[in-house]
């Protein structure tokens, strides 16, 4: 499996990490922006990738790349995503893929009729921790509350504070703290119990109209889950689902899916499963097994579950009034 790696940010760089550790994945290309290029030449040296690429179509026109890698700022995973199926690649995209649900349904429909692997890189969903909240979520009874939070001070927040607002808190590219952060919360929650009956974001909004910080609630048939983020203060993040025969405790955040705990009646079991220290590996290599094996029914089981979060999300974003360029 050929991948080519679009961006030079830190995100690019932990996704290069990982492809060191999983096999049968090789960066055969980098692309990035003319004024990115001796950085994209730095990386390509340091990870022994054979081509650098400043123009994206022709990148797309190389018949040697299998997939391409969408590791940029989130107004732009769209495009490119949509050039590329376009173009006959297949696609990894980090989140969220795209701004809004009738985006995202256009490449879904795209990759569908093309017959074309299309993966957005949710870490959480490939770890052994969420495989074993979701085999043993039925020991703790039915379910009555769920709370996942997760909080990390932005080292960008000090700028934005100052007045200088780079794209993670510009609605311009996208960004905030609902698309940046809690969306790992929603896809934990998602990924659990499905789609919800009733949503609604209550966020902290600054004077340019990018939330910094909020809570999502997510209405579900005898439950209900609060999905809390920051990105403008610090405090200890996790998850837990608390159902009336037990609970069970997830630590750290949600992105990283750390050690479980579940409480059953009498019984406490720690259960912290086989992870690489890296939290890209297992995506990787889920995706890799599914593109060997031809297995695109798995692909567009996990398409699917994008397509629901996206779904929400755009809704919370909407009933919080955070509009998008």
């Amino acid at each position: 499996m050929k991948l080519a790696i679009i961006g030079t940010g830190g995100i690019v760089e932990t996704c290069l990490d990982a492809l060191t550790k999983a096999d049968f994945v090789t960066p055969a290309a980098i692309c990035a922006r003319p004024k990115s290029e001796t950085k994209a030449h730095a990386l390509a040296r340091k990870y022994n990738i054979t081509t650098v690429y400043t123009d994206y179509e022709q990148l797309l026109n190389d018949q040697t790349i299998d997939f391409v890698y969408i590791g940029i700022v989130n107004n732009m995973h769209y495009e490119y995503a949509k050039m590329a199926l376009e173009h006959g690649k297949n696609v990894i995209c980090e989140k969220p893929v795209t701004s809004n649900i009738d985006e995202f349904v256009e490449l879904e429909i795209l990759a569908q009729k093309a017959k074309l692997f299309f993966f957005e890189a949710i870490t959480l969903l490939h770890s052994p921790n969420f495989a074993f909240m979701r085999q043993h979520l039925p020991d703790i009874g039915r379910l009555r509350m769920i709370q996942a939070n997760y909080f990390q001070y932005s080292s960008r927040y000090d700028k934005f504070l100052q007045g200088i607002v780079l794209p993670v808190f510009d609605p311009a590219f996208s960004g905030g703290c609902l698309y940046d952060l809690n969306v790992y919360n929603i896809h934990l929650v998602m990924g659990l119990l499905g789609m919800p009956q009733a949503v609604q974001y209550y966020a902290n909004i600054a004077a340019n109209g990018i939330d910094t910080s909020g809570a999502a609630v997510l209405v579900y048939n005898g439950s209900v889950a609060t999905c809390s983020a920051a990105k403008d203060s610090e405090s200890t993040s996790g998850a837990v689902f608390i159902g009336e025969k037990g609970y069970i405790q997830l630590q750290g955040s949600p992105n990283v899916c750390g050690s479980v705990t579940l409480k059953k009646e009498d019984k406490l079991i720690k259960y912290a499963g086989e992870q690489y220290e890296n939290r890209m590996v297992d995506e990787f290599i889920a995706f890799e097994k599914l593109y060997r094996e031809n297995n695109l029914s798995a692909c567009y089981k996990l398409l699917e579950h994008s397509h629901n979060v996206m779904d929400v999300l755009t809704q919370l974003r909407h009933s919080a009034g955070i509009k998008f360029k």
